[in-house]
């Protein structure tokens, strides 16, 4: 069998996050048979009870990442590195049950995390006709039928935009998609008194395209690109806050490992259920329906700034959920599907200053 997924879990015995490979349904953890050192568990140890250490250790690369880090500095591709280790796993090592592993999050219990926790998640917007469309309805602003003609018609300037560049910024299968708790402004552009109303966050699921650090593909997954499209509506001034915040980011449980530097012509559908399981919301999309190649996107993001291996970018999305759907309520739960993907489920909690809305996997190694 050939390795076609990385994936990433938490294994409850030893208190670490391990790298997943999987091939025809079939799933091996990886990390016994590496043939290189954990670079967290070497943190760990050499530094126990250090001042700082917590904060060295959330900066230093989660399996994933640290493989495409080791593939690089061996001039490797990252399935070239790992071919014979999925050979070694499925020699020496029993199988695991994914779906045993597809359960809420909780210290205790191995369960999947996001397939890689990159160190940095950019995104592109309005790369699809409808949702410059949607956009410009909701802010009545001409920017992003502007900047999706821009890059359709004449392959220029897309928008991009940090989603995370810490651990806390992304949530994986099962986890929570981050709700704002703060509120809208009391008055509108012209300033006529508003009510004020909680932001929350809505959905935009979306493929994600995870890079070397020289901008080539090497894989994609779905992803979610949370944003508080209250706070988004009301100023361009204010998409920063709308896009970057705790677990704002979703990443699916598997990366598909793929050469594709163009589009892989990824089909996937959405649902959105209310807290007592009401069915809120449905839709399909398919990113061939994307206005540029993907290479020539990841282009533009490296044109002025270093990628750092593993670099994970949301590739825009065609579905923009209205009515009640628009943004989510807490206990609210989301199902994003795709053949070739798998599927990523994940829920809706409120963050506050401070505080995020999933587990903290450095805390948790670190009290080993």
């Amino acid at each position: 069998m050939t390795l076609d997924y990385l994936g990433q879990y938490w294994n409850a015995r030893t208190r670490q996050v391990h790298l997943l490979g999987k091939g025809q349904g079939v799933v091996h953890d990886l990390t016994p048979h590496l043939p290189y050192a954990s670079l967290r568990a070497a943190v760990r140890e050499r530094l126990a009870g250090a001042p700082g250490v917590a904060l060295l250790l959330e900066h230093t690369p989660f399996p994933t990442v640290q493989a495409i880090v080791q593939a690089e500095a061996a001039g490797q591709r990252l399935s070239e590195l790992l071919e014979p280790v999925w050979a070694r796993a499925q020699t020496a090592g029993e199988p695991l049950d994914e779906n045993a592993l597809d359960i809420a999050p909780r210290p205790e219990a191995s369960h999947l995390l996001a397939c890689i926790i990159p160190l940095r998640a950019q995104a592109f917007g309005v790369t699809y006709e409808n949702s410059a469309l949607e956009r410009e309805a909701e802010g009545r602003k001409a920017d992003y039928r502007y900047v999706y003609l821009s890059g359709k018609r004449r392959g220029e300037r897309a928008e991009i935009f940090i989603k995370g560049t810490r651990p806390s910024h992304f949530y994986g299968p099962n986890g929570n998609m981050g709700l704002r708790s703060d509120l809208t402004n009391s008055e509108d552009v012209a300033g006529r008194s508003k009510p004020r109303e909680t932001v929350l966050a809505g959905i935009e699921p979306e493929l994600a395209a995870v890079t070397y650090s020289d901008g080539r593909i090497l894989g994609y997954t779905l992803a979610n690109d949370t944003s508080g499209n209250n706070l988004e509506n009301e100023s361009l001034l204010y998409l920063f806050q709308a896009k970057y915040f705790a677990a704002c980011m979703g990443i699916g449980p598997w990366l598909w490992l793929s050469d594709e530097q163009d589009n892989p012509g990824i089909t996937f559908g959405v649902d959105i259920r209310d807290d007592v399981g009401r069915h809120m919301f449905r839709a399909d999309a398919d990113s061939r329906l994307i206005g540029l190649p993907l290479h020539a996107l990841v282009a533009q993001a490296a044109s002025h700034n270093p990628l750092y291996p593993g670099e994970l970018f949301s590739t825009g999305t065609n579905i923009v959920p209205g009515a009640e759907a628009k943004v989510l309520r807490p206990g609210w739960r989301v199902e994003i599907r795709s053949d070739v993907l798998g599927r990523f489920r994940h829920g809706a909690a409120l963050v506050r200053a401070g505080a995020g809305a999933n587990l903290d996997y450095t805390a948790l190694e670190l009290e080993r």
